[in-house]
């Protein structure tokens, strides 16, 4: 099932009816958990398309944000945010060995012979203890259902009371406008800290417009692949300047200063292509203001039916 609103439902009923779905189907991989066939490479699946449920979620609480409140918004807010906090060791244990990976393949004449491989075998041993701490150890997938089933229960009683686009503008705007702000201030200076902040609005962004696919007439449509896109580079960009910290905070234990100045060198370099790539395709994606594009969205939407 898709992550969109239908024009033939009201705002209240979509946004519900995409939540629960969200929260049901990472229930149905937190529930999973324990089974007889359940592997590591499994269980690691599972923690990835739980947290991207969750994401998604979040952004569709942004997008009625003022229907809700700001008690409610920011209680599911902090709820589903707390809930994913668990499983981002184990996804990024694993992402980072993916990462060497794919460098290795690419850069291995740039460094060292073996370095790649020596980066590897520590990150492996890493990952392998961070899967079993969080999920055996402190049994975080039981954790998290348990919050989970709590935040479908009250799904329900959420309020949405305003039809169609009026549900919609302010929550949409108020994303688009943050990613703005965080685009300028990451072009100005961009630290890991601002390219995480606009990589996190630009997400929002992204499944926002998922939502709002479905009640489009097409003319805008090139937007959704386009913030995914962008949305891809910087969370890229992101687990390389996460992994280069991680490399840096033991060096010892990944092979050595000496050794890691051309693999930093390589990160570096590769880093400042998906930032090249990112801020090209920032500066289309963000060249509204935030009126002029929520007005572009609401001359796109069959908002007529979206009552």
């Amino acid at each position: 099932m898709a992550f969109q609103l239908k024009a033939t439902e009201s705002v209240s009923d979509g946004i519900k009816r995409n939540v629960r779905h969200q929260v049901e189907k990472a229930l149905d991989h937190l529930s999973a958990k324990g089974k007889a066939h359940r592997t590591r490479a499994s269980e690691n699946e599972g923690v990835r398309e739980v947290r991207k449920c969750f994401k998604r979620v979040r952004a569709a609480l942004r997008l009625v944000r003022e229907d809700l409140g700001d008690d409610v918004y920011r209680e599911e807010n902090w709820c589903f945010r707390d809930a994913a906090r668990p499983l981002t060791d184990v996804r990024d244990a694993e992402v980072f060995v993916e990462i060497v990976d794919e460098l290795a393949q690419q850069f291995e004449e740039a460094t060292e012979p073996g370095a790649f491989a020596k980066i590897r075998e520590a990150l492996l041993a890493n990952q392998q203890e961070v899967t079993r701490r969080v999920l055996d150890e402190h049994r975080a997938f039981a954790a998290v259902k348990e919050i989970a089933v709590r935040a479908l229960a009250r799904v329900a009683n959420w309020r949405i009371e305003r039809a169609g686009w009026a549900a919609l503008e302010s929550g949409l705007r108020r994303v688009y406008r943050m990613g703005h702000r965080a685009f300028a201030l990451a072009s100005k200076n961009p630290s890991v800290e601002n390219l995480h902040e606009w990589r996190k609005q630009a997400g929002y962004l992204w499944h926002q417009l998922q939502l709002l696919e479905g009640a489009w007439t097409g003319s805008e449509k090139n937007l959704v692949e386009q913030t995914h896109h962008l949305s891809t580079l910087l969370g890229d960009d992101h687990d390389l300047a996460v992994l280069r910290e991680m490399l840096a905070a033991d060096p010892l234990a990944y092979g050595g200063h000496r050794m890691l100045k051309r693999v930093f060198a390589v990160i570096d370099r590769r880093r400042e292509e998906l930032e090249r790539q990112a801020s090209a395709l920032g500066r289309e994606v963000y060249k509204d203001s935030p009126e002029v594009f929520t007005s572009r969205i609401e001359a796109s939407m069959i908002y007529e039916e979206v009552n």
